[in-house]
Formats: structure tokens, C-alpha cells, sequence
């Protein structure tokens, strides 16, 4: 089943592949309301992305799925060669939107497509207990963080790459408890 959400500039496909209560269902649906009012902003921010993607295009829209243990562990082997079960995979679209866009770079001239977003539920269920968070806490930390990938930022190519992932998850975060102390 899928599910779009629109708010401003970013969109989400919202699919799910684990059994949800429709309650749960419900509250994933309004936080990511206000995840894409978050992400509007980031892309806002000078030196978050180039400017010429902001300014090139008029919706930015992305996959995202929330998948069991054995979806997100066969998706980490299959393009990843890692065998395990991890939190989230990003799938980008383009190797990275912090370089200037070139005039082919979408088939579509008002859409930027970032790209696909996995999140495991059963992780996100674990990591909110491990760390005393709600699960949509953790869910949209690891959207955040997913998210920042598809732009071009890897935590895993060097200590910078690292500060600024976690400057760029500081200041999202920081947004997104603002914005739910006001409610969805």
C-alpha cells in the first residue's frame, strides 16, 4: 500500500511491507508531515545541498519503506555485500546534489527524485528501547539520517564526512522537536 504525503517542497511514498495497526499507521503518516517540513528546511540551508538543485526544481520526492529484519538484511547483502541486519539503507539517486545540477540530470523538470529510503521496524523497535526514545523518534531519526545519504553525505568515507553528517542530523533534529512540540 502506498501512501504520499505532501508538505512544500519534499514529498514521500510511504510504503510498508510489515503489518501495521492503522493506528501506528496513522502517527507514522502525521510525523512524516512534519519530517518533510524539517527536510524543507534543510534543503534551505546554505551548504546543505547546491543551490542550483533548490532552484532547478519544484518538488523533491522520495521512496521510503518500512520493511522486516529479513527484507532489510537481504537488500544489505544484495547491494552492500554485508549479510546482516542494519537500521536504514539509502538508495540515492545521484551521486551527490552537494555538486552543481547539470541540465540533464532528471527526466522530469519540476521533480527531483532523491531516491529509495529503507527503514527496519523491528531495528527502530530496538534502538527507541536501547536509547529510551519513542519509536517514532527513532523512526524519524533514521529517516533524517537516510535521508542526509541520499544527498551525498557518507559517514563512512572519512572523520569530515562524519562531523558534517552529524552537524546536518544535529540541526534536523533540532528542527523536527521544535516543530512537534507545536503537534502534528
Amino acid at each position: 500500500m502506498s501512501f504520499m504525503k505532501k508538505q512544500n517542497l519534499i514529498q514521500f511514498d510511504f510504503h510498508s511491507s510489515v503489518k501495521l495497526a492503522p493506528k501506528v499507521r496513522a502517527n507514522i503518516i502525521n510525523h512524516l508531515g512534519m519530517a518533510a517540513l524539517v527536510l524543507d528546511k534543510l534543503f534551505q540551508e546554505k551548504g546543505f545541498i547546491h543551490s542550483s538543485w533548490t532552484n532547478k526544481y519544484q518538488n523533491i520526492r522520495l521512496s521510503l519503506l518500512l520493511c522486516g529484519e529479513a527484507k532489510i538484511k537481504k537488500l544489505n547483502s544484495d547491494y552492500r555485500s554485508k549479510n546482516k541486519v542494519t537500521d536504514v539503507l539509502s538508495f540515492p539517486s545521484y551521486e551527490s546534489l552537494r555538486k552543481s545540477a547539470s541540465k540533464t540530470e532528471s527526466f522530469f523538470d519540476h521533480e527531483l527524485f532523491l531516491g529509495d529510503l529503507a527503514i527496519c521496524h523491528q531495528k527502530t523497535i530496538k534502538q527507541a528501547h536501547d536509547f529510551d526514545i519513542t519509536y517514532i523518534d527513532e523512526f524519524i531519526h533514521l529517516l533524517i539520517h537516510g535521508m542526509i545519504h541520499l544527498v551525498g553525505y557518507d559517514h563512512e568515507v572519512s572523520t569530515r564526512e562524519e562531523a558534517l553528517m552529524q552537524k546536518w542530523e544535529t540541526v534536523a533534529i533540532n528542527y523536527f522537536s521544535k516543530i512537534k512540540k507545536k503537534g502534528p
